[in-house]
């Protein structure tokens, strides 16, 4: 069983990394990486984090993507998107970054963006509608749209929270 958590980790991260983007800058000296680490916390909740391993439904993993401009230029006009792998849910209010930005979420691959989650008509037991807001498990990617550029050697992080609720299998 520990070699299917394992497995299906790297696929997590594997999907999490093959899916994050950024834009077109003029100096291509702008580099990303991925950090995916396991968040656990004490009894007074005080949070620890590690390089994340196998894992199991009910999990915490916070993604962290970092973005480097090693150039001579400042590059302008990112965008950065976090996936949110199969078998995670993204959690709530953790889409954070320092750095001015516009925040998107979306429903269906990247297709489309809103800047909250879309509303649906729900029919009660009386027959009205009503509009809520989709639920985060529908939440299938993160997009900060940057607002301010990224200097010559400096770097601007973002991140976001998933809940493991599945382990995909290997194929």
């Amino acid at each position: 069983m520990k070699g299917l958590h394992n497995q299906a980790w790297r696929l997590l991260a594997a999907f999490a990394l093959a899916s994050v983007s950024w834009a077109v800058v003029a100096d291509a000296s702008v580099t990303s990486r991925l950090e995916a680490l396991q968040v656990s916390a004490d009894a007074s909740g005080t949070e620890s984090f590690a390089a994340a391993g196998e894992v199991k439904p009910g999990d915490l993993i916070e993604y962290r993507l970092i973005y480097e401009n090693a150039g001579k230029d400042p590059a302008s006009q990112l965008a950065v998107n976090g996936p949110i792998p199969k078998g995670t849910v993204y959690v709530p209010g953790t889409a954070i970054s320092a750095v001015k930005n516009d925040l998107k979420f979306s429903y269906d691959g990247g297709k489309s963006w809103v800047v909250s989650a879309p509303l649906r008509v729900i029919r009660g037991a009386d027959g009205k509608a009503s509009e809520q807001p989709a639920p985060p498990e529908e939440i299938t990617n993160i997009e900060w749209l940057v607002r301010e550029p990224l200097k010559p050697g400096s770097q601007q992080a973002y991140r976001y929270r998933v809940r493991v609720t599945a382990v995909q299998p290997s194929k």
